[in-house]
């Protein structure tokens, strides 16, 4: 194994990018539970029929962009810079730790 690179050598890019408008909705479960569907429904209903925002739309399929956040997943990365695994972090289903969240015009 080769020695770490002195981290004052280490670079870091990035690239902003613009910001997006999402609502999102707390959540216990995971991204295949049988009652994210519901919710995903009663967030639509929410966000855009009763508050009026507008959906972001996908341009291929033209149907709404969801997305699940999952707040208990860790990245962790080799020393090359690749994503090595991610480690998920057990908490409690009271605290609702995940979202389920929905992409916005801005």
């Amino acid at each position: 194994t080769p020695a770490p690179e002195d981290p004052l050598s280490l670079k870091c890019n990035y690239s902003l990018r613009p910001p997006r408008l999402v609502a999102t909705l707390p959540y216990a479960g995971n991204p295949q539970d049988e009652e994210v569907t519901e919710l995903r429904r009663q967030l639509y209903q929410q966000v855009v029929e009763n508050d009026g925002f507008k959906p972001k739309l996908d341009p291929e399929t033209k149907r709404p962009v969801f997305f699940f956040w999952m707040n208990d997943a860790k990245a962790c990365f080799t020393r090359a810079g690749g994503l090595g695994m991610a480690v998920y972090e057990w908490r409690a289903d009271w605290a609702k730790t995940n979202e389920i969240g929905i992409e916005l015009e801005c």
